[in-house]
Protein backbone atom coordinates (compact mmCIF):
# COMPACT_ATOMS: atom_id res chain seq x y z
CA UNK A 1 0.00 0.00 0.00
CA UNK A 2 2.88 2.43 0.80
CA UNK A 3 4.16 1.65 -2.31
CA UNK A 4 0.87 2.77 -4.48
CA UNK A 5 0.85 5.86 -2.55
CA UNK A 6 4.36 7.10 -3.12
CA UNK A 7 3.76 5.57 -6.68
CA UNK A 8 0.28 7.72 -7.04
CA UNK A 9 2.47 10.80 -5.49
CA UNK A 10 5.25 10.44 -7.93
CA UNK A 11 3.16 10.31 -10.51
CA UNK A 12 1.02 13.31 -9.83
CA UNK A 13 4.25 15.14 -10.05
CA UNK A 14 5.33 13.87 -13.57
CA UNK A 15 1.62 15.22 -14.59
CA UNK A 16 2.53 18.56 -12.65
CA UNK A 17 5.99 18.66 -14.64
CA UNK A 18 4.85 17.74 -17.99
CA UNK A 19 1.96 20.63 -17.32
CA UNK A 20 4.55 23.28 -16.70
CA UNK A 21 6.44 22.23 -19.56
CA UNK A 22 3.97 22.18 -21.97
CA UNK A 23 2.83 25.64 -20.55
CA UNK A 24 6.31 27.08 -20.44
CA UNK A 25 6.54 25.59 -24.39
CA UNK A 26 2.63 27.69 -24.85
CA UNK A 27 3.08 30.91 -26.82
CA UNK A 28 -0.65 32.09 -25.41
CA UNK A 29 1.19 31.24 -21.91
CA UNK A 30 3.95 33.59 -22.87
CA UNK A 31 1.64 36.21 -24.14
CA UNK A 32 -0.16 36.37 -21.13
CA UNK A 33 2.96 36.77 -18.86
CA UNK A 34 4.76 39.40 -21.17
CA UNK A 35 1.29 41.42 -21.07
CA UNK A 36 1.33 40.94 -16.85
CA UNK A 37 4.54 42.43 -17.42
CA UNK A 38 4.23 45.00 -19.65
CA UNK A 39 0.77 46.34 -19.03
CA UNK A 40 1.41 48.25 -15.60
CA UNK A 41 4.44 49.97 -17.68
CA UNK A 42 2.27 51.30 -20.60
CA UNK A 43 -1.19 52.26 -18.40
CA UNK A 44 1.38 54.25 -15.97
CA UNK A 45 3.08 55.70 -19.43
CA UNK A 46 -0.80 56.41 -20.86
CA UNK A 47 -1.54 57.75 -17.44
CA UNK A 48 1.33 60.33 -17.37
CA UNK A 49 0.35 61.65 -20.89
CA UNK A 50 -2.96 62.12 -20.29
CA UNK A 51 -1.73 64.11 -16.39
CA UNK A 52 0.80 65.83 -18.24
CA UNK A 53 -0.87 67.17 -21.24
CA UNK A 54 -3.86 68.38 -19.15
CA UNK A 55 -1.60 70.18 -16.48
CA UNK A 56 0.21 71.86 -19.80
CA UNK A 57 -3.23 72.69 -21.67
CA UNK A 58 -3.83 74.34 -18.18
CA UNK A 59 -0.48 75.89 -18.10
CA UNK A 60 -1.18 77.47 -21.30
CA UNK A 61 -4.52 78.82 -20.81
CA UNK A 62 -3.25 80.30 -17.58
CA UNK A 63 -0.80 82.42 -19.48
CA UNK A 64 -3.12 83.55 -22.30
CA UNK A 65 -5.04 84.82 -19.40
CA UNK A 66 -2.32 86.58 -17.72
CA UNK A 67 -1.03 87.95 -21.19
CA UNK A 68 -5.32 88.96 -22.14
CA UNK A 69 -5.47 90.56 -18.81
CA UNK A 70 -2.20 92.49 -19.32
CA UNK A 71 -3.16 93.72 -22.88
CA UNK A 72 -6.87 94.60 -21.52
CA UNK A 73 -5.06 96.36 -18.51
CA UNK A 74 -2.83 98.91 -20.81
CA UNK A 75 -6.21 100.92 -21.78
CA UNK A 76 -7.51 101.79 -18.18
CA UNK A 77 -7.48 105.47 -17.04
CA UNK A 78 -5.45 104.90 -13.36
CA UNK A 79 -4.67 102.11 -11.18
CA UNK A 80 -7.92 101.18 -10.12
CA UNK A 81 -9.62 101.00 -13.81
CA UNK A 82 -6.30 99.07 -14.86
CA UNK A 83 -7.05 96.55 -11.74
CA UNK A 84 -10.60 95.69 -12.94
CA UNK A 85 -10.42 95.54 -16.60
CA UNK A 86 -7.35 92.92 -16.09
CA UNK A 87 -9.59 90.88 -13.61
CA UNK A 88 -12.36 91.15 -15.91
CA UNK A 89 -10.30 89.88 -19.11
CA UNK A 90 -8.78 87.52 -17.18
CA UNK A 91 -11.98 85.92 -15.91
CA UNK A 92 -13.44 86.27 -19.56
CA UNK A 93 -10.31 84.32 -21.19
CA UNK A 94 -10.47 81.58 -18.27
CA UNK A 95 -14.27 80.77 -19.17
CA UNK A 96 -12.93 78.28 -21.33
CA UNK A 97 -11.38 76.24 -18.39
CA UNK A 98 -13.58 73.58 -17.47
CA UNK A 99 -14.59 73.73 -13.56
CA UNK A 100 -13.63 77.15 -13.75
CA UNK A 101 -15.13 79.90 -11.28
CA UNK A 102 -13.64 82.88 -9.14
CA UNK A 103 -12.84 81.13 -6.46
CA UNK A 104 -10.04 79.10 -8.12
CA UNK A 105 -8.28 81.84 -9.31
CA UNK A 106 -6.10 85.04 -8.29
CA UNK A 107 -4.89 88.12 -10.31
CA UNK A 108 -2.66 90.35 -8.69
CA UNK A 109 -1.95 93.76 -11.23
CA UNK A 110 0.96 95.68 -10.03
CA UNK A 111 2.67 98.84 -12.36
CA UNK A 112 5.71 100.78 -12.29
CA UNK A 113 6.13 104.12 -14.14
CA UNK A 114 6.31 102.05 -17.67
CA UNK A 115 4.89 99.18 -17.11
CA UNK A 116 1.51 97.02 -15.85
CA UNK A 117 2.06 93.19 -14.49
CA UNK A 118 -1.03 91.02 -14.36
CA UNK A 119 -0.15 87.93 -12.26
CA UNK A 120 -2.21 84.61 -12.32
CA UNK A 121 -2.83 82.14 -9.90
CA UNK A 122 -4.67 79.25 -10.79
CA UNK A 123 -5.51 76.82 -8.06
CA UNK A 124 -6.70 73.49 -9.82
CA UNK A 125 -9.83 72.05 -8.25
CA UNK A 126 -9.69 68.63 -6.64
CA UNK A 127 -11.74 67.18 -9.11
CA UNK A 128 -9.44 67.51 -11.98
CA UNK A 129 -7.42 64.77 -13.56
CA UNK A 130 -4.62 66.28 -12.40
CA UNK A 131 -4.69 65.12 -9.08
CA UNK A 132 -4.83 61.53 -10.14
CA UNK A 133 -2.56 59.71 -7.34
CA UNK A 134 -1.59 57.06 -10.24
CA UNK A 135 1.07 59.74 -11.38
CA UNK A 136 2.25 62.24 -9.52
CA UNK A 137 1.53 65.71 -11.05
CA UNK A 138 3.80 68.61 -11.16
CA UNK A 139 1.52 70.58 -8.99
CA UNK A 140 -1.50 71.65 -7.93
CA UNK A 141 -1.34 75.81 -8.31
CA UNK A 142 -0.14 77.35 -11.75
CA UNK A 143 1.25 80.68 -11.82
CA UNK A 144 1.65 82.78 -14.95
CA UNK A 145 2.17 86.86 -15.68
CA UNK A 146 2.48 88.99 -18.20
CA UNK A 147 4.37 92.58 -18.27
CA UNK A 148 3.42 95.00 -20.75
CA UNK A 149 4.52 98.53 -21.23
CA UNK A 150 2.11 101.32 -20.79
CA UNK A 151 1.60 103.61 -23.87
CA UNK A 152 3.96 106.75 -23.78
CA UNK A 153 2.17 110.29 -23.75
Amino acid sequence: MLRSMTGSIHLGRRRRIAYIARLAQSERAAAIVEMALVLPLFLALVMGILVYGQYFLLAHSVQQAANDGGRAAIVGIDAADRKAIAIRAVDRSMQSISGFNAATRNVAVTETADAVTVAVTYTVPPTSFIRSSFVPSPGNVIRARATFELPVD
